[in-house]
């Protein structure tokens, strides 16, 4: 056991082989937690304040409705900024830690649902795993907790921010930047992967203009930050994965408890609270890509809500 472990003894310490990421890891930790009410994801470059965890246990233990539940993250290097308050996901297939960069103004003070928690920081009831199971291992790293919160939405799950818990997240420590070619590499595969497992058949076709928009600017980002080649590989890596996305997705899409129509609410719901967050007075930087993106589907939506009011 390494040394700085030792002031939590006693603790059960599972040593694993080598690199296998973070998704399996997780699924170590969730599965040597058998028979407990809840699971705690934290990552190695994320610090609690006081009472955190305790937080969200009772934010779960007063509403049954939600199987997870997340804090406020706060920016380790100053936390006067938002590091997230939970991850919501475009109808474009994009996911975004909400929050990010914006000053902590208050804005997020109020309890309330988002699309799927952030791993860095997360407690789940181990009655979501029994049910939709496990993280994917093949995505590795990236986008693994986004792809879970997308299986437990289509059965119903919801997760709920609770302001009251607020940890640091240092961020970027697996790679050092977001923008590393291997960084792009693995969202770019994962972020297709989870596209092709959970989208229903009628939302894929529904929204395939937003899905292709969202990965030509997604390319067009990896060319800014230097890692065309890591989209290249990225894209190639989901397209040899291909088969075994269809097998999973079979199986989710059997179990699927809400309806198509239902999901596509949800995710619009979940767009929004991006658009929000991009528009916010308190941001440092708003993400040029999401510049793009609402600049043409918002004009797009536009004339098609005239259309229907004619």
């Amino acid at each position: 056991m390494p040394e700085f472990l030792r002031k939590f003894e006693p603790l059960d310490w599972i040593p694993l082989s080598g690199n296998r990421g973070t998704a399996v890891a997780f699924n170590v930790g969730i599965g040597a937690a058998k028979g407990c009410d809840y699971v705690f994801l934290l990552n190695n470059d994320v610090e609690m304040e006081p009472e955190c965890l305790s937080h969200l246990v009772q934010a779960l233990e007063q509403d049954r409705s939600y199987s997870a539940a997340v804090p406020k993250l706060l920016r380790w290097s100053d936390p006067r900024y938002l590091d997230g308050v939970g991850d919501e996901i475009l109808l474009g297939g994009g996911a975004y830690r909400v929050g990010n960069g914006e000053l902590d103004a208050g804005q997020y003070d109020e309890p309330g649902p988002v699309f799927s928690a952030c791993a860095a920081a997360a407690l789940y009831r181990t009655s979501l795993f029994e049910d939709i199971g496990c993280f994917d291992e093949e995505f590795f790293v990236y986008r693994e907790d986004v792809d879970l919160g997308l299986r437990a939405q289509l059965r119903g799950h919801r997760c709920l921010y609770v302001p009251a818990a607020r940890a640091h997240h240092r961020g970027g420590a697996t790679l050092g930047s977001p923008f590393h070619s291997e960084t792009i590499r693995l969202s770019t595969r994962n972020q297709i992967l989870a596209i092709i497992k959970n989208y229903p058949s009628s939302m894929i076709w529904r929204l395939a203009p937003r899905l292709v928009a969202f990965q030509f600017f997604w390319l067009g980002f990896a060319i800014q930050k230097r890692a065309f080649l890591g989209y290249c590989r990225g894209a190639l890596n989901a397209i040899s994965l291909v088969p075994s996305a269809l097998k999973k997705r079979s199986k989710i899409q059997s179990k699927r408890l809400v309806a198509s129509e239902s999901v596509l609410s949800i995710m619009k719901a979940s767009e929004e609270r991006i658009r929000r967050w991009y528009a916010s007075p308190y941001m440092t930087r708003s993400p040029q890509l999401l510049r793009f993106y609402f600049g043409i589907f918002k004009a797009l939506d536009g004339e098609s809500s005239k259309r229907r009011n004619q």
